[in-house]
């Protein structure tokens, strides 16, 4: 990975994930991709990460073409009211100053967004913000007033800006932030939309192993990850993202439609929202916990606020004005009940739930993790004796989220990943209780190991491909079997 190695060419074994007959797999040798060496979050890492390919955003070799929207997020309409955190006034601290010169004036201006709460609609704010989920990246667009043109009306007022976050320069996972974010009111509830965490390192394990952890609570917390902010739902838009990063990391292609039935599983079968009873997540103290406040009156009645036309004169009203309006107000009563039902009484009905660490010691706790210190205890990990080979330990604590991470997913809903990936899992038996290690799918025989590939077809007009398998006998057949695309 670029971000990963100093110099990303000269370690990559592999450049075109879509592209099996690119490294002969020998005999005696594993698949060219395997996953296990890192514990699984939200996605399971390759333990081969520097030689993933570039995912380079105007070439024709990845798995998926770039161009394919895969999703869409909501956008939460409290994000217009951002410029009423009480956070904003940290800039008028004489430690902010020096930073302040740093990033200049008009790029510090910029994070009041007093323009939003004037131009959601009149501007188009709210239909042209968005966070899009592409095959090799992340694009979102956070429309913003011109400094000092739109102050001093020169010109355009607005501008859009849009930034692209290719999956090869820090995307190791995506989750939801519970708190501690400067775009939540005082730092804690989310009344201005979700935010979504980009892990940016493949860190795993304690520092007593060598290695440190960024997904702990403490590192969401603190500025450890880069987040998107102004989200309707940041759970599923964390898991729709932590999809296309895993069929990055397997070279699995993948359209639209496969990935609405993948976010459709999440939906029915692992969210919290569509069952908060019996998928629920634990938190720490729980069930000695303290009320808290919700924030469901300020997300009511100033973050979701109903608006109207500002023109009196029906003729002055467009159809394209009007259907603007109209998406505003439906999706105001949806994020409304949504919050009633769901954010606000269950997310932050007690200071513990609000605060969102799981456990007082331990993975995802108030404190890091301390796996490492004490393993046989089980504080974080199985104490399983593992061997050299043997795949990261299993939690002692899991969580319904461990579970089910995207790999998981991809594999229950399209299928089994390409023939040059394979897993390795710490899997409970269900007849003797015991933990054993699970590869899936299957290897292959080294003593009869395979290179396959898929070519076009040379006489074909429809656009099919041809699988090729050669064996590695002595004597090499070639078999070709037409399959439709």
């Amino acid at each position: 990975m670029g971000c990963y190695i100093s110099s990303p060419h000269s370690s990559r074994r592999y450049r075109d994930p879509a592209d099996f007959d690119e490294e002969i797999v020998p005999d005696d040798a594993l698949p060219l991709r395997t996953f296990g060496n890192f514990r699984n979050s939200s996605v399971f890492v390759p333990d081969d990460i520097p030689g993933l390919p570039s995912t380079h955003l105007l070439g024709p070799h990845l798995a998926t073409d770039p161009d394919t929207l895969l999703y869409e997020a909501e956008i939460d309409n409290g994000r217009a009211w951002r410029c009423i955190r009480p956070a904003l006034l940290v800039w008028l601290c004489p430690f902010m100053w020096p930073l302040l010169l740093a990033k200049g004036l008009s790029r510090v201006c910029q994070t009041c967004t007093c323009d939003e709460a004037c131009y959601w609609l009149r501007k188009e704010y709210s239909t042209r913000t968005f966070y899009r989920v592409y095959p090799n990246r992340i694009e979102v667009n956070n429309p913003h007033v011109r400094i000092p043109w739109g102050l001093c009306a020169c010109g355009s007022w607005n501008a859009d800006n849009i930034v692209a976050h290719p999956f090869d320069r820090g995307a190791f996972g995506f989750r939801r932030v519970q708190c501690g974010v400067i775009n939540y009111c005082c730092l804690t509830w989310p009344v201005y939309g979700d935010a979504v965490a980009r892990q940016r390192c493949p860190c795993n394990g304690s520092l007593l192993r060598g290695g440190w952890w960024c997904e702990e609570w403490p590192c969401d917390v603190m500025c450890c990850t880069y987040r998107y902010y102004g989200l309707a739902d940041g759970d599923e838009t964390a898991f729709a993202s932590s999809l296309a990063l895993q069929a990055y990391f397997e070279g699995r292609k993948i359209n639209t439609e496969e990935m609405n039935q993948c976010v459709k599983y999440w939906r029915n079968n692992i969210s919290e929202l569509s069952d908060p009873v019996s998928r629920k997540r634990d938190v720490m103290c729980e069930p000695c916990c303290i009320p808290c406040f919700q924030g469901q009156t300020i997300y009511n009645y100033i973050c979701n606020r109903k608006r109207s036309i500002p023109y009196g004169s029906e003729d002055a009203r467009t159809a394209e004005l009007k259907e603007v309006y109209d998406k505003y107000e439906k999706l105001r009563k949806k994020q409304v009940e949504t919050y009633e039902i769901f954010k606000g009484p269950i997310r932050h009905s007690t200071v513990c739930r609000t605060l969102g660490c799981r456990r007082v010691l331990g993975r995802k706790g108030l404190l890091f993790c301390t796996e490492g210190c004490n393993d046989t205890a089980g504080c974080c990990y199985k104490d399983l004796e593992m061997k050299s080979g043997d795949p990261f330990p299993p939690h002692s604590h899991p969580d319904i989220d461990d579970e089910n991470d995207a790999a998981k997913v991809l594999q229950i809903v399209l299928g089994n990943p390409p023939l040059n990936v394979v897993y390795k899992r710490w899997e409970r038996n269900d007849v003797t209780g015991k933990f054993q290690v699970v590869t899936c799918p299957k290897p292959a025989d080294p003593k009869k190991a395979v290179r396959v590939s898929l070519i076009p077809a040379a006489d074909n007009k429809e656009g099919s491909l041809v699988q090729r398998t050669v064996s590695s006998t002595p004597i090499q057949t070639e078999k070709m079997v037409e399959t439709d695309v």
